[in-house]
């Protein structure tokens, strides 16, 4: 099994960034995983938006390996807890799939194409959360699913 996220742009802030390293890491010891970073499209003009999206749509289908599952996180998608996590993972591993990719969107979300095209939608709260933040929540709370699925302490 192997977990991949994909960001849309780079994260700026380097509080935010150290803590994706420290999540990612983590979750490194149990299973492998990578972090994509997909290019942010020009903030400049409104006009240009629908291009822009499908322009991160092509260049994150691009990124898209065969076979993975796709976790798209919306905040239209299903909310759940920690426990439904973990066990939502445990029903992938078994089905035998060889990696999931988990997609965060940008300032503008994550384009509809892909959306369409995932196999699963995921909301990490009903609160709108800054992408930075979205993408150290979805760490994390990969993590603490595969601490809850090996039985560590750490979910308590």
């Amino acid at each position: 099994m192997r977990f991949r996220f994909l960001w849309i742009g780079r994260t700026q802030d380097p509080c935010f960034s150290g803590l994706e390293e420290k999540y990612r890491l983590r979750l490194k010891r149990f299973f492998r995983t990578e972090i994509v970073w997909i290019q942010e499209q020009s903030k400049r003009d409104e006009h240009q938006l629908l291009g822009q999206l499908a322009k991160e749509a092509a260049l994150i289908e691009s990124k898209l390996n065969p076979g993975t599952f796709l976790v798209a996180l919306d905040p239209a998608g299903v909310e759940c807890s920690s426990e439904e996590l973990a066990s939502f993972l445990q029903r992938i591993l078994n089905q035998g799939i060889p990696e999931i990719t988990f997609v965060v969107g940008g300032f503008q979300g994550i384009p509809e194409r892909i959306k369409n095209l995932a196999d699963f939608k995921l909301s990490l709260s009903k609160l709108t959360l800054p992408h930075e933040l979205g993408r150290i929540v979805i760490l994390e709370q990969v993590y603490r699913a595969v601490s809850i699925l090996r039985g560590l302490p750490y979910h308590k």
